[in-house]
């Protein structure tokens, strides 16, 4: 039988312009205008270039999708229950262990595009997070923002890159792992399946329609094993699952069903035509997906990110005789700059858009260790980044301009 996803399709705009060059802790890395002005002549051989073009995409996407959930999360404010004291006190304890997972893509106009808004559980302090298979189908990680709290504002957005470690399509689970989390995480612990009854109430917080944190009530109509379902992209999935009476709309896949003592009974995963046909995944089929996926340290089949050939390969030299490597691609203009001992000090890339990433502090196996962007609004945009993979964004309110 055909399943709908619960996640929520929306398109957003977001565009950027370049203000700034960021500095290391020895040089500054020139600004983009500095670099466009250098005089490069082409190199000779083949056009190979080492520089990390896919990575580069990657950052360029999660800045973007910060630049454009940030303000939508700024606008969260808990909401007034209704459901009594017991309703009020769950979502207290349990929604700070909720997060908001987003993935997404740039359109051919170079707009993010985000292609699903899920929700997903901490499971461990360290940063374990799990959520639905669907939520992360053809994605290396995803953009993950912790509830705010009081009344929050952009600038303290809190979000973290969370790099996909475990995944199992056939019972529709997904493991992700935040990148630098912070020292203090909620957490939930999963629940014993035999404790289930029928007509037991359960409490379910997600996204749904965009709408962060929501709290829904209902009941648990029947526990079905082996139960069969598939999404309208053609997977197929089965696995022991809960019916349940309750509301579940877009948004609020991997969200966890918890029982009276805040313990995940589920995680919800699809519904069904008809009034209240909405199902969760068993907490037993999640303890054993638990059980392998928290001993993985990274994914076991990526997603292939290839670094492409470019068009060009160019190189000139900065006034004061540090070599600069420039790349040109369909979308991007990559420019490395080296000290002059030949030591990478870091990358300034263009796109298309008029996006300007700059990335510098390479680690000892080549991976950028600081990141920034201005967004078109005046916010700027910076990061840390862990092996290779995004951590923790973070904004200040206005970009200055930085001259080397």
């Amino acid at each position: 039988m055909k399943s709908t996803h619960i996640c929520v399709l929306f398109l957003a705009v977001c565009g950027f312009v370049s203000l700034f060059a960021s500095s290391t802790s020895d040089l500054q890395l020139p600004s983009i205008d500095q670099l466009q002005r250098l005089a490069f002549t082409a190199e000779k051989g083949s056009a190979t270039s080492s520089l990390p073009y896919a990575e580069l995409s990657t950052a360029r996407r999660l800045f973007v999708a910060y630049g454009v959930e940030s303000k939508a999360v700024a606008q969260y404010r808990d909401p007034i229950l209704t459901r009594g004291p017991q309703g009020e006190a769950i979502f207290k304890s349990v929604s700070p262990a909720v997060v908001a997972v987003v993935v997404g893509s740039l359109d051919k106009d170079n707009n993010f595009d985000p292609k699903g808004l899920g929700t997903g559980a901490v499971v461990d302090a360290r940063g374990f997070i799990l959520t639905n298979w669907h939520v992360i189908n053809g994605y290396r990680g995803a953009l993950v923002f912790l509830k705010p709290s009081g009344n929050p504002d952009i600038a303290k957005a809190q979000a973290f890159g969370a790099k996909v470690i475990y995944e199992d399509s056939k019972v529709d689970l997904a493991l992700l792992k935040m990148i630098n989390p912070p020292a203090t995480l909620h957490s939930l612990t999963v629940g014993d399946i035999g404790q289930v009854q029928i007509v037991e109430d359960i409490h379910i917080i997600g996204h749904p329609h965009g709408n962060f944190w929501s709290y829904s009530t209902g009941v648990v109509s029947q526990v079905r094993d082996g139960y069969t379902w598939s999404y309208d992209d053609g997977s197929n999935h089965e696995a022991k699952v809960l019916q349940l009476q309750t509301a579940i709309n877009p948004g609020n896949s991997g969200g966890p069903v918890v029982d009276d003592s805040g313990h995940i009974l589920g995680l919800v995963a699809m519904s069904q035509e008809g009034q209240n046909l909405n199902y969760a995944i068993a907490a037993d089929v999640i303890k054993r997906f638990l059980s392998t996926g928290m001993q993985m340290s990274s994914r076991g089949a990526q997603v292939s990110e290839a670094s492409l050939a470019p068009q060009q390969l160019l190189s000139g030299k900065l006034s004061d005789g540090m070599p600069v490597s420039k790349a040109v691609y369909t979308d991007a203009v990559l420019y490395e700059v080296r000290r002059r001992d030949g030591t990478r000090l870091g990358i300034v890339a263009k796109f298309s858009d008029g996006t300007v990433l700059n990335a510098w502090q390479p680690d000892m196996d080549g991976n950028f260790e600081s990141w920034s962007v201005d967004l078109a609004d005046g916010r700027r945009l910076v990061a840390t980044a862990s092996n290779g993979f995004l951590a923790g964004i973070s904004q200040t309110q206005t970009a200055a301009s930085l001259s080397r």
